[in-house]
């Protein structure tokens, strides 16, 4: 087949955030220039800090100057980070390194942690022990710049890391926002010194260490939500959900859909569709091989179908499906069948098999939901043998006949 893949696909959900379905080719260069000119603007930041500070005798200047000298680790981390994840998989990483990000992020978020409790425990020596603070024009005018410069680079990164929906370079965003704060804070507790003789230069630092403390802690709270496995976008479940019915009009219906993220641009999913089991074997591997195909080419995704047979055409297949839905309903209205098949075992007995999809909340324990359907389906058939599976979400219980009652297939 030929391939059409686009050049890139980003969507967004509801709640704003992005998530990147192909990536882009140009996506590893766009972030790495954004990365670079952030390290760019950082380290000539930091050296006219410290030439004005060291010209001016400025302590404050000079420290600051350090400072932003020291967020060049950041950009540092942002460039290694996504030169990692743009890597190809290999033996070792089958699906690739687009998590590096992820870590990266962690890493940004744990130098703004470090620079909030520094902050904090400076600040609070300050208030046991206030000092006069330097007031002069140098500074001011100094902290003035800092401040433009970091609100340029904060709506730099963040604009950046939308359109290239890359974690670390939002993460850089919010490093530089807590600059921003930093150094407000500095220059409001000069002002106040300068124009009214007030000294709060050491709650409103412990005030912003809070700030930053925040920030760091929810994106390191979001990238391990991330590495540890977070549930999907309803937008891209609903997206592939509607791709693989558009497809092929013999797709009946599709469940068990579950989609695994190894990053931007790297989502991995496995889906269940219904077909008419009067398709050959041949046919039925066509279908499913046709639509994998089609949707690695259209969004990018590798996903893997597994085909259930639906017998629909039987009578008896009708009957005891209808019977099991109206009792499933009755028990929690949430409830729906889905993979049923029902099948004579070599002894003669009626076996039906089906998974239960639990679409809301339920009141009632795995156990006493397969006791009710049990009892139910005795005043209908008391000799039918019932396999079930109570599908959560991406868990499930299974519930076959208990011992010295099984059946051979």
């Amino acid at each position: 087949m030929q391939n059409n893949q686009p050049d890139g696909q980003q969507k967004t959900e509801k709640n704003g955030r992005d998530f990147v379905l192909s990536p882009s080719r140009s996506r590893q260069k766009d972030g790495l220039r954004a990365a670079i000119f952030g390290l760019f603007m950082n380290v000539c930041l930091a050296a006219l800090k410290l030439v004005i500070g060291t010209l001016s005798g400025s302590i404050a200047i000079s420290a600051d100057g350090w400072n932003n000298l020291s967020d060049s680790f950041s950009s540092v981390v942002s460039i290694v980070s996504l030169s990692l994840a743009s890597k190809p998989a290999d033996k070792e990483h089958p699906f690739g390194h687009a998590r590096f990000e992820y870590i990266a992020s962690s890493v940004i978020a744990i130098g703004m942690l470090l620079v909030a409790f520094q902050l904090g425990y400076r600040s609070i020596l300050r208030i046991i022990t206030p000092r006069p603070l330097d007031a002069d024009i140098w500074t001011i005018a100094a902290l003035i710049a800092s401040i433009g410069v970091k609100f340029f680079q904060f709506f730099f990164y963040r604009t950046r890391g939308n359109k290239l929906s890359s974690t670390v370079l939002l993460s850089a965003s919010q490093d530089s926002l807590a600059d921003v704060w930093a150094t407000s804070a500095v220059l409001a507790s000069t002002a106040a010194y300068a124009f009214w003789g007030l000294n709060i230069d050491g709650p409103t630092g412990l005030l912003v260490s809070f700030l930053i403390a925040w920030s760091a802690v929810e994106i390191i709270r979001e990238m391990s939500t991330l590495l540890v496995g977070s549930k999907p976008p309803a937008e891209l479940t609903d997206m592939i959900t509607n791709r693989i019915l558009e497809t092929d009009s013999r797709v009946l219906g599709i469940h068990d859909l579950i989609v695994h993220d190894y990053g931007p641009g790297r989502i991995h999913a496995t889906a269940h569709v219904d077909l008419d089991s009067r398709a050959s074997f041949p046919e039925a591997h066509l279908i499913v091989d046709r639509i994998e195909r089609i949707i690695k080419r259209d969004l990018g995704i590798d996903l893997l179908i597994h085909p259930d047979p639906s017998n629909t055409q039987d009578k008896s297949y009708r009957e005891v499906l209808e019977q099991l839905q109206k009792i499933t309903a009755s028990i929690e209205p949430g409830f729906t069948i889905h993979s049923f098949h029902l099948f004579q075992a070599e002894d003669g007995k009626r076996v039906a098999s089906f998974d239960i999809h639990e679409s809301g909340p339920n009141t009632l324990d795995d156990e006493e939901v397969f006791d009710l359907i049990h009892k139910k389906m005795e005043d209908y058939d008391a000799d039918i043998v019932l396999w079930i599976t109570l599908d959560h979400e991406y868990t499930c219980s299974v519930h076959y006949e208990p011992p010295g009652s099984e059946v051979t297939i």
